[in-house]
């Protein structure tokens, strides 16, 4: 049994796989300041801790890292492995500085199966455009998530609060709460397309999109894009590096 950690700011997407399957997944909290011993408590309600016998991090939180580093040292005995330099992804990233591509772009590309060019959007924290072609993450673009913009209205505003992530019924709202929902939910949805377009201008080539993370199935319906979407393509990504890697 293998656990794959996909550890982001605000939860940790955990996969549970045996073999080349991924049987399982849950998400815990990211929190900065839960002690391994902590973390494993929690996890040990999800997985039969005595069946594990592979671990592989990918992660932009380094302090979950260490934690995540301890709990397989202490309770695993085992040395995980560690989405960073040196390790085989199979991808290569066309980056002024290839340190700082986060290890969550990585196992994205890493966890697709066609081999056209692909702009893989992952929905989380922040949203992310990932341009692979030819095993190689091309160019990325970053903006800000949807639950981090609703904090950033709430927390720069006198009179605005922050409200439930979900679709309002219609565009032009009527009270705050679904004022703040239509505009940035709706206004997510928009800048998708928009990038989408202004994307195909600069490559010049048609191209998959696939959609992906903790948000995606709140959006998927309502992008106006031949999009598919795999809630499961950071973990498969995961999976597929874990074993060049053995």
């Amino acid at each position: 049994m293998i656990l794959l950690f996909d550890v982001g700011n605000t939860s940790i997407y955990t996969g549970v796989a045996e073999n080349s399957e991924i049987i399982m997944t849950f998400r815990m909290n990211t929190e900065l300041n839960k002690t391994p011993d902590e973390y494993y408590l929690t996890l040990k309600q999800f997985v039969e801790t005595s069946k594990v016998t592979g671990i592989i991090i990918g992660s932009v939180v380094p302090v979950v890292t260490i934690a995540l580093v301890k709990i397989a040292q202490k309770y695993f005995n085992l040395e995980p492995i560690i989405i960073q330099p040196g390790v085989k992804t199979g991808i290569s990233v066309k980056a002024d500085n290839s340190k700082e591509v986060g290890a969550d772009l990585v196992a994205d590309a890493a966890g697709l199966d066609s081999p056209n060019p692909t702009l893989i959007i992952d929905l989380g924290t922040a949203n992310k455009f990932i341009y692979v072609k030819d095993n190689q993450i091309k160019g990325v673009i970053i903006a800000p998530g949807i639950a981090l913009s609703i904090k950033a209205l709430a927390g720069n505003t006198a009179l605005l609060h922050e409200v439930e992530v979900k679709l309002p019924p219609k565009y032009l709202a009527n009270n705050t709460i679904q004022c703040i929902q239509s505009g940035v939910i709706y206004g997510a949805i928009t800048m998708i397309e928009g990038m989408v377009g202004r994307i195909r201008e600069e490559v010049n080539e048609s191209f998959d999109i696939i959609l992906t993370g903790g948000l995606s199935k709140l959006l998927v319906d309502h992008i106006r894009l031949d999009i598919k979407r795999d809630s499961r393509l950071v973990l498969k990504g995961l999976l597929k590096i874990y074993y060049k890697n053995q």
